[in-house]
């Protein structure tokens, strides 16, 4: 499965969003650099909606009730766990390129319009359940009372689409809600599960998935290994899996940030510190309109900083402007991150 479903190859921002999704905050590289938006609020006739089928013979239409299409509301298919392009999709239903033989797991999966909140020129994607009501999608095992958790004799195991998630051990004290200590362990993480008394947690971004369960249980005195179909859900999750690429903040505000992170790292790896007239100011078409702004000199000392090759770090817009006033988009502001990066690994390594 895709980690955000709202990027594709094809986007002009996806090797700047490729290459910060690969850096991680952690030895492991299981935090990553850049992350996607949370988001558990749904445009009123475009909610997720998650079908199952096992097909007969000769099966090639898929029902998909209340879907409607949008650009925002994409379609992904899974067969037997391998994701496949439908050939054509249509309002509550799907039909594939061929007949399908019979007994196969066919998932039909519609993301979901997200509803956004606005504030000027910076929207994003709406937030409205609070905190303390957000639980993860679980399920309960068929021999939950006689769970025997993780033994020597055979691992607990978690497949999702044909993807395997890793088990995560979490401590629970006995005056401690597992819920609320297995959701925060999580996070917002894709590729993790637990199995804690019988119950299975997974992710945010699986509520309502069939997931096959591997677990040992005990039974006539001996501990036996089953395995299971279940379907994980709750009625308040929140997702993780856009990224909201144009999703929008004021340019000079992530300038700012950034000429912040320029300074520390001149701090760090400089005797000097940062000059702020390191190279002549650049020519910006539009640097009347900000003058005498609080940033102005900030983002000027940013934009004017130049690759040993002597050429600028930071690309402009139209006509050789900056526009600060106006708002930045998500991606473009990975492009920035990204291009400050390679500037700082030149320039310190």
């Amino acid at each position: 499965m895709k980690r955000w479903i709202d990027i594709d190859p094809l986007d002009r921002f996806y090797r700047d969003m490729l290459d910060m999704a690969r850096l991680g905050l952690d030895a492991h590289n299981e935090h990553s650099f850049i992350e996607g938006m949370p988001y558990d609020t749904f445009e009123p006739g475009h909610e997720r909606i998650i079908k199952r089928f096992v097909t007969f013979d000769g099966q090639q239409e898929f029902a998909i009730p209340g879907y409607q299409m949008h650009i925002e509301n994409p379609v992904s298919v899974f067969v037997a766990g391998v994701q496949v392009q439908p050939e054509r999709v249509e309002n509550e239903k799907i039909t594939m390129s061929h007949p399908l033989s019979s007994g196969l797991e066919v998932v039909c999966i519609a993301y979901g319009r997200p509803a956004y909140q606005e504030d000027g020129c910076v929207h994003r994607p709406y937030v409205e359940t609070d905190e303390s009501a957000i639980s993860l999608p679980s399920a309960t095992l068929s021999m939950a009372a006689d769970d025997q958790g993780q033994t020597k004799n055979q691992p607990e195991t978690v497949t999702v689409l044909g993807t395997k998630l890793k088990r995560l051990s979490v401590k629970i004290q006995s005056e401690e809600d597992p819920k609320e200590v297995i959701k925060k362990a999580f996070g917002f993480r894709q590729d993790v599960f637990a199995i804690y008394r019988g119950i299975v947690y997974l992710p945010f971004n699986y509520n309502g998935f069939p997931v096959l369960v591997g677990y040992n249980y005990r039974e006539a005195g001996s501990v036996q290994f089953k395995q299971e179909t279940v379907v994980v859900s709750t009625d308040h999750a929140r997702y993780h899996d856009r990224f909201f690429p144009n999703v929008r903040m004021k340019r000079a505000q992530f300038l700012v940030l950034l000429q912040q992170m320029r300074v520390d790292i001149y701090n760090r790896f400089t005797d000097r510190g940062l000059e702020s007239s390191t190279y002549p100011p650049r020519t910006l078409l539009d640097r009347s309109s900000f003058s005498g702004q609080g940033y102005e000199q900030d983002v000027m000392d940013l934009v004017s900083e130049q690759f040993l090759d002597g050429s600028y770090v930071f690309p402009l817009y139209e006509n050789n402007m900056l526009e600060p006033e106006k708002c930045i988009t998500r991606a473009e502001a990975v492009v920035f991150l990204n291009r400050f990066i390679e500037w700082a690994l030149e320039k310190f390594r």
